[in-house]
């Protein structure tokens, strides 16, 4: 280990101690090899330490995966970003006037699942049944209008790389993406079978709201409905399998060593999973955001711009109960970055759920100044 990942561990050290169960970062500066610094504990029942290779949920990193596979399908011919989702879907209401393209950007105006999807551990979920929660929930508006944060676009683009390829969604990445990167640490659990025993446990803060406390995302209110699956407790609690992966589907299923983050980062800008042209679809004509508790700024499709060490990166960040993750690469300095954490919480500002942004500002700090 380098000097400058010795001294990353002592960052993720401190991150530990104030709160955090288990962390592992991993940096390239540049065309360098990949480093990985881990602190804290992959299991509170045995103290088993965090090491380079253990999985972590990535959440809501899945996205750029699937962007990047929509993506590869225009460049490969089998499908146009710009026609209208009717043709694969035309049952869908509005799907005359969504197009392809929209269903990654966040300007579908779909409504929104995550926030209404019960916990249920033992449920195994079909993608269309995440589809009819969002359209039960309501709140369905025109497309192409200001971008809003939509899980529900990225459960159809994989529906939708399901009907073109004929492959399972997580297939199609394999063979499009992890493959070509080779990228051997990487699943999608909600489609493909993956080593449970390297995935680290996942720890969820869950305390009771204050009395009269606001129920809006960003005032801190809980993005997730827990109630008869978790208690209210100021101690964390194990959350491994609150929510199944075929709950999360292609909007945020996959598991991840960051060293792998790192690679597909690295791949993604290189040109190396979707030609320049084509990248430009995700990269370009960005829209500007504001989600609270995040640090991105600007969306493309499957990719944000966002704030670290007061320099512009790109990449995604992502949460699924007791897991964040992020990933980011600067093309100025080269620069890629991933941090998991097996912490989280369902109040977007707790420490739980945005501690390790300060961690990523710090490293970044670190390497390039």
């Amino acid at each position: 280990m380098t000097r400058k990942a010795d001294e990353i561990r002592g960052l993720l050290a401190d991150y530990i101690e104030r709160g955090a169960v288990g962390a592992s970062l991993a940096f390239s500066d540049a065309t360098a090899p990949v480093e990985t610094a881990t602190a804290g504990v992959a299991d509170r029942r045995d103290g088993m330490p965090v090491t380079p290779d253990r999985l972590f949920k990535i959440g809501s990193c899945t996205k750029t995966f699937v962007a990047a596979a929509l993506v590869r399908l225009a460049e490969d011919g089998k499908i146009d970003l710009g026609a209208p989702i009717a043709g694969w879907f035309p049952d869908l209401p509005g799907g005359d006037k969504i197009s392809i393209r929209q269903l990654v950007n966040h300007r579908s105006g779909l409504p929104e699942f995550e926030y209404d999807i019960p916990m249920d551990p033992g449920r195994v979920w079909k993608p269309w049944d995440l589809v009819d929660i969002a359209f039960k929930a309501g709140g369905q508006k025109a497309p192409g209008g200001t971008a809003v944060y939509n899980n529900t676009g990225y459960v159809l683009a994989g529906l939708l790389i399901e009907k073109v390829t004929g492959l399972p969604l997580g297939a199609y990445v394999r063979q499009v993406v992890l493959e070509p990167l080779g990228l051997r640490d990487t699943w999608s659990p909600a489609s493909e079978s993956f080593p449970a025993e390297r995935l680290v446990r996942g720890y969820y803060h869950r305390p009771p709201p204050p009395e009269n406390a606001s129920t809006a995302l960003a005032a801190g209110g809980e993005m997730w409905r827990m109630e008869g699956v978790l208690p209210y407790s100021e101690e964390l609690q194990d959350s491994s399998d609150t929510f199944p992966y075929s709950g999360a589907y292609g909007c945020g299923d996959m598991i991840a060593t960051p060293a792998d983050l790192v690679g597909f980062m690295r791949g993604l800008f290189a040109g190396k999973v979707i030609a320049p042209k084509w990248f430009d679809e995700m990269f370009g004509s960005r829209a500007t955001v504001s989600f609270p508790g995040t640090r991105m700024r600007e969306t493309g499709a499957g990719l944000f711009l966002s704030s670290y060490g007061d320099r512009a990166f790109y990449g995604h960040q992502g949460s699924i109960p007791g897991y964040v993750c992020v990933m980011q690469h600067d093309p100025d300095s080269g620069l890629t970055i991933a941090m998991a954490s097996n912490v989280g919480s369902g109040n977007r500002l707790s420490f739980q759920a945005s501690g390790l942004h300060e961690v990523v500002d710090s490293v970044v700090e670190d390497i390039l100044n």
